[in-house]
């Protein structure tokens, strides 16, 4: 098993050496697409009668035929045209088979990611490679676990990609205590990856059979669609009912009898698109998921919403409404509240999960704070130990230093529903369990040393550089600045993220420039700080960006690197605010060497940045660990318990 997770994960780092491939995202998206169309391959190519025939799932892109050893953009649409070839030349006499199986549903769904999602190799070198080692993986057997790792690997390297994930511990305790069964409509409104049907199979392939599990998951962005489709795949789950859609907005009334998901939160900024569905609550992402799974519960039905804090409290009107109905017309039974960093590193937003079934409403909550003695990050996740009480008294809803009862009379007294609850007596201190901390110093020091090492064995690396003739900024690209936003329109958590002088200052649901775009400080201390976007994102007026028209020539990565090591706060004037003037910024040259040798030189810099930041967050980690247990001895030893 260890050797196909090691063939993916080496297949994610071949991807990210072509030109064109940006970041972990880029890579696991590429890999995904690919992965895609050798299960369809697999499933129906090999075996299915057909006129036109292809010796190998290689042989479907025709890599040295078409594309020779040209180092050069790659036309996807080829391998497009010999799948449609192949499926209409499929044996007429197989086509009523097919259209009811799992596999000619692939088809329809590989022909609908195609559209939505271009496909980004430039070197057919690498492309031949990861098709030669694709050869010898049987995706149909034993990829379940590593493709899970994979996708946990991505989002550790890529806050963006936290969007479409929710830690697997989490979800897998919410399906364990809210109990599917094999009959049951299970949905997810935002399946992000689809951990949540997968966490139900393998609940119900541990108790009874499976193979009868109905899904219904809905997601509006091509990427998380990919992933949640090739993870329901290699884990053999129906797709038929997975949709590439928003599903505040899909029509019917279909209703299902157990909803489990991590719901998307934020502000809307095309609110009105929702008017007529959700009058009053639209605008609130938050707030139209909690309405809309309320909706579409069947009677008896069982739902388990992870949702940000504030919708417990915050004063709302449509808020208070949603409260008052999930205190009246629903089973709010539970309510489980998580530590901060637990979606972590996609946002720190502190967040909590309602348990409510669709029946007559019960006389109290049972309210569990699931407080750790560690800090919870991205290198220190929640993991599936801590949520082994939490489990083991859902169903007797027993009170205990981190549980009790709310008497919902109480809440409705409160004209607000508030539902932050605290439990009694919470400050006091509890017993400290140093074992677990000392091993995790243990680890991190050990992290510590390999991170040292590796970053003098990158340091120690030589390349030869040859440069071209000078050329000046204005003739690379093109430089704008930002546009105005308040403080008070910055979000915690959004679509886009901001940037202002010195990096992402906050979030917003519109953006104003696109991806693969380099920003530079404009004005105050931060004049010349370099930063590099690789998704698109909202540009404030205290930054210039830089826009690069000549791709062919120009690697934006390396360009990035280089103005950084420019220090461009040497050219700002100004005697009381420093600033740089986009003409100053126009009139800089710089010589660049081949763009195959901008891109060698741009992934020997991101080494040496990565090592250099790891090696600092382990000495934050490691001093943050050294804290805690220097702070819980004295604790634990003056104080009585």
């Amino acid at each position: 098993m260890n050797n196909y997770k090691n063939k993916l994960a080496n297949l994610t780092e071949l991807i990210r050496k072509d030109s064109a491939i940006n970041n972990a995202i880029d890579a696991v998206e590429q890999l995904s697409l690919i992965l895609l169309i050798k299960y369809f391959y697999d499933i129906i190519l090999v075996d299915t009668p057909r006129t036109r025939h292809v010796s190998s799932f290689r042989n479907l892109f025709n890599v040295d035929d078409v594309y020779g050893s040209r180092d050069t953009a790659i036309d996807f649409y080829t391998l497009r045209r010999t799948l449609e070839d192949i499926v209409n030349d499929i044996d007429s006499n197989e086509i009523e088979l097919i259209e009811d199986s799992l596999a000619f549903n692939t088809w329809k769904i590989v022909d609908k990611l195609l559209n939505e999602i271009p496909f980004r190799i430039r070197s057919s070198k690498i492309l031949n490679e990861v098709l030669f080692r694709l050869e010898n993986i049987d995706i149909l057997e034993c990829l379940t676990n590593e493709f899970d790792e994979l996708i946990s690997s991505m989002v550790k390297s890529s806050k963006a990609s936290g969007a479409f994930y929710t830690p697997k511990s989490l979800i897998d305790a919410l399906v364990k205590v809210t109990k599917p069964k094999v009959n049951d409509s299970v949905y997810d409104p935002a399946m992000g990856t689809a951990r949540t049907f997968v966490a139900t199979k393998e609940f119900l392939s541990s108790n009874n059979d499976s193979s009868r599990l109905k899904v219904k998951g809905n997601d509006i962005n091509p990427f998380a669609y990919l992933i949640g489709v090739l993870n329901l795949l290699v884990n053999n789950i129906d797709i038929s009912d997975i949709s590439l859609s928003d599903s505040l907005l899909t029509q019917g009334h279909s209703k299902y009898d157990v909803i489990i998901s991590g719901i998307p939160f934020g502000i809307v900024s095309e609110f009105s698109r929702y008017e007529y569905a959700y009058h009053g609550y639209q605008g609130n992402l938050e707030a139209m998921f909690l309405k809309h799974t309320m909706d579409k519960l069947n009677i008896n039905g069982r739902a388990a919403l992870i949702v940000p804090e504030g919708v417990l409290f915050n004063g709302t009107n449509h808020l208070d409404s949603l409260r008052y109905q999930l205190l009246t017309q629903f089973n709010l039974h539970s309510i489980l509240s998580l530590p901060n960093g637990t979606l972590a590193p996609y946002t720190g937003v502190k967040v909590s999960v309602l348990f409510f079934d669709k029946t007559p409403p019960g006389k109290d909550i049972w309210f569990y704070d699931l407080a750790t003695n560690k800090n919870i990050n991205k290198r220190t996740p929640i993991k599936e130990d801590d949520f082994s009480e939490f489990i083991s008294l859902f169903e007797s809803r027993e009170i205990c230093d981190r549980a009790c009862l709310i008497d919902k009379e109480l809440l409705l007294n409160n004209k607000s529903y508030n539902l932050s609850i605290s439990l009694p007596n919470k400050e006091e201190a509890i017993k400290f369990d140093k074992s677990e901390t000392i091993e995790e110093l243990k680890t991190e020091n050990s992290k510590l040393t390999r991170s040292i090492a590796n970053y003098f064995d990158i340091t120690s690396r030589n390349i030869s550089v040859g440069y071209s003739e000078p050329r000046i900024i204005k003739s690379i690209g093109k430089l704008r600045t930002g546009d105005n936003l308040t403080k008070s329109e910055l979000l915690e958590n959004g679509r886009f993220p901001v940037y202002g002088g010195n990096g992402i200052i906050g979030y917003f649901e519109e953006a104003n420039r696109h991806e693969n775009t380099i920003i530079i400080g404009k004005v105050g201390l931060y004049c010349g700080n370099i930063h590099f976007s690789e998704e698109p994102f909202w540009l404030t007026n205290n930054a210039i960006s830089l826009e690069v028209i000549d791709t062919s020539n120009v690697f934006i990565p390396y360009l990035a690197h280089l103005l950084r090591g420019l220090d461009l706060n040497k050219l700002s004037t100004g005697a009381v605010q420093k600033f740089l003037s986009i003409k100053q910024l126009n009139d800089i040259e710089v010589s660049l060497p081949s763009y195959k040798k901008q891109v060698e030189l741009s992934n020997w810099f991101s080494e040496l940045e990565d090592s250099k930041t790891s090696i600092q967050e382990l000495l934050s980690a490691f001093n943050d660990e050294l804290g805690l247990i220097t702070k819980n001895i004295i604790v634990e030893k003056a104080i009585k318990h």
